[in-house]
């Protein structure tokens, strides 16, 4: 941005508002001091002025933009409010801004608040009982946080008394991060906070004990590590391990886990020390964080390996998490050994819930594995039963490829694996297809049960039972009870239920697991979208684009459009503007919108043949629609005059898309089109629409403060200047 223009624009805009923070209409007022706090006009005297206005909403923000923009020559008038102005809320933003601005004058004032009312200080009695709400419990809060930030060692008793008055509120976590504030101070009075029979408040002045430090708090500490409650003496471990070394050795012996893991991260344990404790130790916690340890960039090359003899130990423990992750770790480490029990693994039914876990925790070492094999095992595991393990084989598989440091792994076997995935459905095992040819087709079945669904039967349209009802369990049943039952012929209002029933199917949560068909097509859908990511794939994806299939279609059509904004654009200019063209004249409206997304992605020089198509997008297409081939229509005539014509669209995202649009091709005119909008839409923040076109920005602002001048359209100033100091406030936007 223009520095000139940007100071001038800013400092004009001060000195309207400081003007305007003097208006007769409160409502005026209020926005004049917010927006003088957004733009961080500390040196406005509106402000100070505006803690004496008849309003207290003002004075109270007022109070909380001098504090926030630390103007020290408010702390006087600060603390009047605070003594002598009868809003609860005034006074609660003033005692911040006097914390903010470290007032000593207010200190004692502070205290006071900390345990009552005060005597000196005013109050307005009728809004407690109207509100049936103490303002002064929020003060006292504040009040407590105020003197912490403000390190007012003086303010350690007062702070205690409200603590310990069984009448009032819980303050223990307030109370300590402000005696934490203070410091080597609260020491003491911390200490005894940690012989409270209050558990949380224990626990918190510990904490706060160790984050001070020092000898004194490291005394009391050390006293903790003997305490019975095992939070505590972990809190106290933390603290002193980093420099007691006989401390770890003490805590690796403790009866909690997360204590003796939090030892461990202090031992400095070389890995034949890890892989002692972790035969040694009990807990499921502490050999889990033990396995995190083991080096995992070095293969085990046999079964001396004291890493393979740990592993395999727990692989055949009896805690189900330990034996995952141990199991998981030698097939990235070394499949070779394993090869057998990985075999057994990957060949169980989709009912065995224990494999899966198994199966769960290997393809998430083999997606880190440093080996070549780690790609040949993540695809027997994409064969997997379980939907959670093959699509994270596939994911993994992903992961692999797309990785340039990896090439050791073989990321060629990856590849292929994906695309055979993303190109068809993985084969069906021979045992299943034989299965499948023995089980009658569900119109057989119905046909069997003495149903005509033959074209022109007398019992109408049907289509599969399975699809209307959801589920081929049940549609098994119900064919069972009507080979058993008398079945009526389907009234003609029976037959067209079952019609629109056919038309809309119930959509409903399916368990994919045992059903392979729709596992294998998910598994297909995942391949395509992780294609995307693949360099060197386009080819292949608009083959698959052309899919007969819509749903494939579609995805391929997104994963090309990802792949050319990750890659650029691989295939030939002809190929990618006729597949572009077919993929917008389908009738399916998803898959078409995937194809205009793909055109703006290509970012394609102009299209003649496909101009006159997106023209009539932007008159009758779907919002989506409507959005996109602005954009494109914009980048290929050169001009904003597409945007333009959509600043009055019925849709709100369409105007809302083309005027951030207009502000990038004709920032000019930003101004002009933008602040109507804003006036019929005061919901909208402007920064919406501007990004960080600095001509914008100037443009806009001009035509805001000409607006603001403007007597006749005072009902709106409030919108406005909301949006200017919007505008003139961003970080970003700040000269």
């Amino acid at each position: 941005m223009n520095m000139h223009s940007d100071t001038a624009l800013r400092d004009e805009a001060t000195s309207l508002f400081s003007d305007y923070a003097k208006s007769e209409y409160d409502v005026i007022r209020l926005r004049a001091i917010q927006a003088l706090s957004a733009i961080g006009a500390a040196n406005s005297p509106a402000l100070v002025e505006a803690l004496l206005d008849d309003d207290e909403d003002v004075r109270q923000d007022a109070a909380q933009a001098l504090g926030a923009l630390g103007v020290q020559d408010a702390a006087p008038q600060l603390l009047e409010n605070l003594i002598h102005d009868p809003c609860g809320e005034v006074k609660l933003a003033c005692v911040t801004a006097l914390a903010e601005l470290k007032s000593e004058d207010a200190a004692p004032y502070l205290r006071t608040l900390v345990t009552g009312r005060g005597e000196d200080i005013t109050w307005d009695e009728d809004e407690l009982h109207q509100d049936e709400w103490d303002d002064w419990l929020d003060t006292q809060i504040a009040s407590i946080k105020a003197l912490g930030r403000m390190g007012d060692v003086a303010a350690i008793e007062p702070i205690v008394m409200a603590l310990m008055d069984e009448d009032g509120q819980e303050l223990g976590d307030v109370a300590c991060e402000a005696l934490g504030r203070i410091g080597e101070a609260s020491v003491p009075t911390l200490g005894v906070f940690t012989q409270s029979s209050n558990r949380r408040l224990r626990h918190r002045a510990l904490r706060t004990l160790a984050a001070i430090g020092g000898a004194e708090a490291e005394a009391i500490l050390r006293k903790a590590v003997t305490d019975k409650d095992g939070a505590v003496r972990l809190i106290a471990y933390e603290a002193l391990m980093p420099t007691d070394v006989a401390l770890v050795e003490q805590a690796l012996t403790d009866a909690v886990e997360d204590i003796r893991i939090a030892a461990l991260e202090q031992a400095g344990f070389s890995e034949p020390e890890l892989l002692d404790r972790m035969m040694r130790d009990p807990g499921a916690k502490v050999q889990l964080a033990l396995i995190e340890r083991l080096d995992r960039t070095t293969p085990i090359a046999d079964q001396d390996d004291l890493r393979w003899q740990v592993l395999d130990f727990l692989a055949t423990g009896q805690q189900p998490e330990v034996s995952a992750q141990a199991l998981g770790l030698l097939a990235a480490l070394a499949p070779e050994l394993v090869a057998d029990r990985l075999n057994a693994l990957f060949s169980v039914d989709a009912d065995d819930l224990k494999a899966e876990r198994l199966q769960w925790a290997i393809v998430d070492a083999l997606a880190n594995s440093p080996l070549r094999e780690a790609a040949e095992w993540l695809q027997r595991a994409c064969r997997a039963p379980f939907r959670s393990v093959r699509l994270k084989s596939v994911a993994s598989l992903a992961m692999i490829v797309t990785d340039p440091d990896r090439p050791h792994v073989n990321q060629q076997q990856g590849r292929e694996l994906l695309l055979s995935f993303a190109l068809a459905p993985m084969p069906v095992a021979a045992d299943e297809a034989a299965e499948e040819e023995t089980q009658p087709t569900d119109i057989a079945a119905l046909e069997e049960a003495g149903l005509d669904v033959s074209d022109g039967g007398e019992n109408g349209p049907t289509s599969s039972l399975g699809a209307i009802l959801g589920h081929d369990a049940i549609a098994a049943e119900m064919t069972q009870e009507a080979q058993e039952d008398e079945v009526q012929p389907l009234t003609p209002r029976e037959q067209a239920l079952l019609a629109k029933a056919t038309r809309h199917p119930k959509r409903r949560r399916v368990a994919l697991d045992d059903d392979a068909d729709a596992l294998q097509r998910e598994t297909r859908m995942s391949a395509i979208r992780l294609l995307g990511e693949v360099k060197g794939m386009q080819v292949m994806l608009a083959q698959i684009a052309q899919d007969p299939e819509t749903e494939i279609a579609q995805q391929a059509f997104a994963a090309l459009g990802a792949a050319v904004t990750r890659h650029g654009a691989e295939l030939d200019q002809d190929q990618l503007v006729d597949l572009i063209t077919k993929g917008l004249s389908h009738t399916d409206s998803a898959l078409s919108l995937q194809a205009l997304k793909l055109l703006q992605q290509a970012d394609l020089p102009p299209q003649d043949n496909l101009r006159g198509k997106l023209r009539a997008m932007v008159k009758t297409g779907d919002t989506p629609f409507r959005i996109d081939a602005m954009h494109i229509l914009t980048r290929w005539d050169g001009t904003p005059d597409v945007a333009r014509s959509l600043l009055d669209d019925v849709s709100a995202p369409v105007r809302q898309a083309a005027m951030r649009l207009l502000s990038e091709t004709a920032p000019d005119q930003a101004g002009a089109a933008i602040v109507p909008f804003l006036l019929a839409n005061p919901e909208q923040r402007i920064v919406t629409y501007v990004k960080d076109s600095a001509p914008a920005i100037v443009s806009i602002g001009r035509e805001l403060l000409a607006e603001l001048r403007d007597e006749d359209r005072r009902a709106q100033w409030p919108v406005m200047i909301n949006a200017l100091a919007d505008l003139l406030g961003e970080p970003a936007r700040a000269a």
